[in-house]
């Protein structure tokens, strides 16, 4: 099978893992990073891998992905005239992530490839350190806190690509997984007037409105859309999923600075 059909069979196979009737019941079900899964899939296809190792990793570290982001729903505070229904559900939210995070170890342990769990261990413990430099208000410039962000949303994903040992994916993993973030926190602002991302930006500009971090992540999209099409030049990565996947952002997003 091809990564495009591969896709769609590996998303059903994750969801499954991921299906929990009660955790379902009180929480929100756990969002799938579609650009992520994407990007690994291309990476995990290019190898000479088995097509059962590729599923197992690609579900392995999707399982991961999604523990890291359902941890990350998690309030630092509690709130202390929060209701006991939203006491509940943050409760939930730490158990979905223990959850996923205990499926993840049950399929390490059926792999039984050693390598790949250091290289996973490695990268969840710099996304925590990275999560840490942003709760302490680490980063000095805007650019530095979205440069955080973007090894918070690529370090899983770079640490696969660093275990298959492609350099080529690895090379554009930041520039993929945080222009799809700024997109979205772009297209939120355009159409609510708000962007949790965009408003954190004010803490290093001291503006009362998020225009000018607006324009630095413009700057920034369009920055790494470029580099994203010269990668698109190889025509081996043309007609890749990923491949198909940049020219979509493209053109959507030509489309959105239009309408902006």
């Amino acid at each position: 099978m091809t990564a495009r059909l591969d896709i769609y069979h590996l998303t059903k196979l994750i969801r499954e893992k991921m299906k929990h009737s009660y955790l379902y019941k009180h929480i929100e079900k756990p969002v799938l990073d579609q650009s992520k899964l994407i990007l690994l899939t291309d990476i995990i296809d290019h190898t000479t891998l088995t097509s059962s190792q590729k599923e197992s990793y690609i579900i392995t570290t999707m399982l991961v992905q999604v523990a890291l982001d359902t941890h990350e729903k998690v309030p630092v505070t509690r709130n202390v005239d929060e209701n006991r229904d939203s006491k509940v559900a943050g409760q939930l939210k730490v158990l979905a992530g223990d959850y996923y995070s205990g499926l993840y170890y049950l399929l390490l342990s059926e792999i039984k490839e050693i390598e790949l769990i250091h290289k996973l261990a490695n990268a969840i413990k710099e996304i925590n350190e990275n999560k840490m430099r942003l709760y302490y208000n680490e980063a000095a410039t805007f650019v530095e806190y979205l440069d955080i962000l973007a090894n918070i949303e690529s370090l899983l994903i770079s640490s696969v690509a660093d275990f298959v040992n492609d350099t080529t994916y690895k090379s554009i993993c930041k520039e993929w997984v945080l222009t799809n973030r700024l997109i979205q926190e772009k297209q939120n602002y355009m159409e609510f007037g708000m962007s949790p991302l965009l408003d954190a930006g004010k803490y290093f500009t001291d503006k009362t409105t998020s225009e000018n971090e607006l324009s630095m992540v413009n700057d920034i999209i369009e920055k790494n859309l470029n580099k994203l099409s010269l990668f698109m030049g190889n025509d081996i990565h043309r007609e890749t999923m990923l491949g198909h996947a940049i020219q979509h952002t493209l053109k959507e997003y030509s489309t959105i600075s239009e309408e902006g």
